[in-house]
């Protein structure tokens, strides 16, 4: 019998024990490594390590790019599978190709999948023109050298818009079959959730419901190879994270903002954060986000500042890794080094730009009234 199927029967032992244990996450760990352990990785993987989620807000701030990296790095240890995150939300396929450059290319990805399309049907965009972002999307990223995935989004819950939605699809799959591509069918994976009962979308009939993650990173693993390996849904923090923060009482949101006048400084606890955060919330907590009112509310129009420190372990260049909701500043040892223009993503490392750093420690202080990202990567790391 091949290792393929051992694996296969093995893991739908495993899943009946779990269901009728009700599906510990440490139990869904064990069958996942147990299963992987039959298993060669697939010819897509092999060399790969920078995986690259791209796309709208459908994936900008979402867990599911987590929760494939977790399974795949669970699967094969060895691998060390990086997650890297560009996505933005509003944007339409047109947006994608005009940054692709400083969001995909120079990031350097080995494998690129792409979600994109439910903005292009709702702003009733012409097929044409998607057709042709799609195609210079898949074009320029294997010129680039990294291979693609394309994901066919999840449903609109309006009929009249997932009934113009699927000349959108057509596309997708046309495009993927004219670059030898692989396909996510996150539609499919939705409309049966939806069928079963699961809860895929929101009420809005667009972004997720609290199943809706799980099926997004379930059609991308389908898609790889792995129908049989359950989703590893655990959310931690980013690599290169700032994690331990201190938060200032809050201030009127009127600028011209001067961390130096900050006052009432108090530890900052992520796990009560995390803890006391909706669904839809904790994660970007988990995740290594601070946010400056998880416990609680403030006076309406407020903004707080972070603090937090570094212990370089020389001079030298870093790269500044920032995410999150703006209003957004960052200050670097008294100086601001940097501050949001405009959309940007909801997660670790959205926007990214050199800095210098001093040998020993060295001071960070954000701005922001929901969440913010910080990360500091050494040159050389």
């Amino acid at each position: 019998m091949r290792r393929r199927n051992v694996a296969r029967m093995l893991c739908l032992f495993i899943g009946v024990c779990l269901a009728a244990d009700g599906g510990r996450a440490e139990d869904i760990k064990e069958a996942t490594a147990m299963a992987m352990k039959l298993r060669n990785m697939p010819e897509i993987l092999k060399g790969v390590k920078r995986i690259l989620f791209y796309g709208d807000s459908l994936t900008d701030g979402s867990d599911y790019p987590d929760y494939v990296v977790n399974t795949l790095n669970r699967a094969f240890p060895d691998a060390g599978f990086e997650i890297l995150n560009s996505a933005v939300c509003g944007n339409t396929a047109a947006d994608l190709r005009k940054r692709m450059q400083a969001d995909v290319i120079d990031r350097k990805p080995d494998l690129v999948s792409i979600c994109i399309g439910v903005n292009d049907c709702i702003g009733k965009r012409p097929v044409a023109d998607y057709e042709a972002d799609m195609e210079a999307l898949a074009t320029a990223i294997q010129k680039a050298g990294a291979r693609v995935l394309l994901m066919l989004p999840s449903n609109l819950g309006d009929p009249e818009r997932e009934a113009r939605f699927l000349e959108y699809l057509a596309v997708i799959r046309k495009v993927a079959a004219a670059h030898n591509a692989l396909v996510a069918d996150a539609h499919a994976e939705f409309l049966k959730g939806t069928k079963e009962g699961r809860e895929m979308l929101g009420a809005d009939g667009v972004h997720h419901g609290k199943n809706g993650f799980e099926g997004m990173a379930r059609a991308v693993l389908d898609a790889l190879g792995f129908q049989d390996v359950p989703v590893d849904k655990e959310i931690k923090p980013w690599p290169h994270m700032l994690t331990q923060w201190e938060s200032s009482e809050p201030i009127p949101n009127k600028p011209p903002f001067d961390p130096a006048k900050a006052t009432g400084w108090k530890p900052y606890d992520r796990e009560a954060a995390v803890a006391k955060q909706p669904w839809w919330n904790a994660p970007f907590a988990a995740r290594g986000g601070w946010m400056p009112f998880a416990l609680a509310k403030p006076p309406d129009g407020s903004i707080a500042f972070g603090r937090t420190r570094y212990q370089a372990t020389r001079a030298g260049k870093a790269e500044l890794q920032v995410g999150g909701s703006p209003p957004q500043v960052v200050w670097l040892n008294g100086r601001q080094v940097w501050q949001g223009q405009g959309s940007h993503g909801y997660h670790p490392n959205a926007d990214r730009f050199m800095v210098d750093l001093q040998a020993g420690p060295n001071e960070i202080v954000v701005l922001s009234n929901y969440m913010a990202f910080v990360g500091l990567r050494e040159v050389g790391e």
